[in-house]
């Protein structure tokens, strides 16, 4: 059974503590839910959340309590997914496959990240109920090098693709100057909530996304990870605010989704194993008639070795900037590639967005209405 896209908006995104460090994930999720479904004469039968650190405030079953912040019916359910870097992801095909399944009719899939009032990591800190992961998986992957950080693992993979640190400067400094030239149609405006310290009043809209500065000269900059490395702080995606939303139906309403495929690789391989990911997304349709492609940037150094992998022309691969621009929203940011995508998407275009980490990768394809 098909299944397309209703609608696809997101918040404005904001980097820690800015603008919309005040809201707690679940309001704000509520108020972008709405906002999806406003107009649209659709019933709702399940919220599905995408959220890599459902802990604190973003646990205890979000999506429920978003349904119920939202002031939906109370028949309503709602499901969180955390599959690490690609939890946005998990959640859209996981209510994809119910739709098509014909378990559900429709729902709304959001990726969630509110890095202001839970960090990046923090599932792994709350140490009270016992130390994540034990022993095994630190075990296993000492033949490859260890467990690395993200950055880490991505930065010496661009090292053995010879992906030196002017590539990377160069990436990091058109994915800020692109998405300044075209910022995103699918924006929805928010009061802001800022934190401590911005010099904003709480309550005045938000319309847009707080873009990262540029070094005046970004060779200047150390290494921030290896001493000997070529990720920068530039380079680097710091962690950021926002919400995502789609709303799903077999109502044919919008773009179609044509196809999804998911993969996982050794811990050293910081695109998850990409191409596979990428090869069951696009199975059965001419790769060369993509339009677009959407990667996310959690450093410079991966999206250009998962650029690499893919053997792509890169001047397809992100056309208005990516998550270099504003900062890493996780759950967030995966389901933005497919929002601000689809806000420019020409009718019958193929669109890809992928998104990739150690803990594995994630693909869809797209057709446009």
């Amino acid at each position: 059974m098909p299944v397309h896209i209703a609608r696809a908006i997101r918040s404005p995104f904001a980097p820690v503590d800015g603008a919309l460090a005040g809201w707690h994930p679940v309001d704000l999720t509520a108020e972008i839910i709405n906002a999806a479904i406003d107009g649209l004469a659709i019933d709702i039968d399940e919220l599905y959340v995408g959220c890599a650190e459902p802990v604190g405030a973003q646990g205890a079953d979000l999506a429920r309590a978003a349904v119920l912040a939202a002031g939906w019916p109370d028949r309503i359910g709602g499901t969180v997914l955390d599959r690490a870097e690609t939890s946005g992801t998990a959640a859209l095909h996981a209510a994809a496959a119910a739709i098509a399944a014909g378990t559900i009719s429709a729902a709304v899939v959001v990726g969630v990240c509110s890095a202001s009032v839970v960090p990046p990591g923090a599932s792994a800190l709350g140490r009270t109920y016992g130390r994540p992961w034990g022993d095994g998986p630190a075990a296993r992957a000492d033949e490859g090098g260890g467990l690395l950080p993200a950055p880490v693992a991505a930065d010496r993979a661009a090292a053995s693709r010879g992906i030196d640190r002017p590539a990377q400067d160069s990436w990091a400094t058109g994915s800020i100057t692109r998405r300044a030239r075209l910022p995103s149609a699918a924006i929805v405006p928010v009061d802001a909530r800022p934190g401590d310290g911005v010099a904003l009043q709480r309550g005045t809209p938000v319309a847009g996304d707080a873009l990262r500065p540029q070094p005046e000269d970004p060779a200047a900059l150390a290494p921030s990870f290896d001493a000997d490395g070529t990720v920068t702080g530039f380079t680097f995606a710091p962690p950021a605010d926002g919400v995502t939303a789609l709303v799903l139906t077999t109502e044919p309403l919008g773009p179609e989704i044509v196809g999804v495929g998911r993969s996982a690789g050794p811990p050293s391989d910081p695109t998850g194993d990409i191409w596979a990911a990428v090869a069951a997304a696009t199975a059965g349709h001419d790769r060369s008639a993509v339009a677009r492609w959407e990667l996310n940037e959690p450093t410079a150094a991966a999206v250009l070795v998962a650029i690499d992998r893919l053997s792509l022309d890169a001047t397809v691969v992100n056309p208005a900037g990516g998550t270099l621009a504003v900062g890493d929203a996780g759950a967030a940011e995966e389901l933005r590639l497919i929002v601000d995508a689809l806000a420019a998407l020409p009718g019958g275009d193929l669109l890809v967005a992928a998104v990739h980490g150690p803990a594995g990768a994630a693909a869809t394809a797209l057709r446009g209405p």
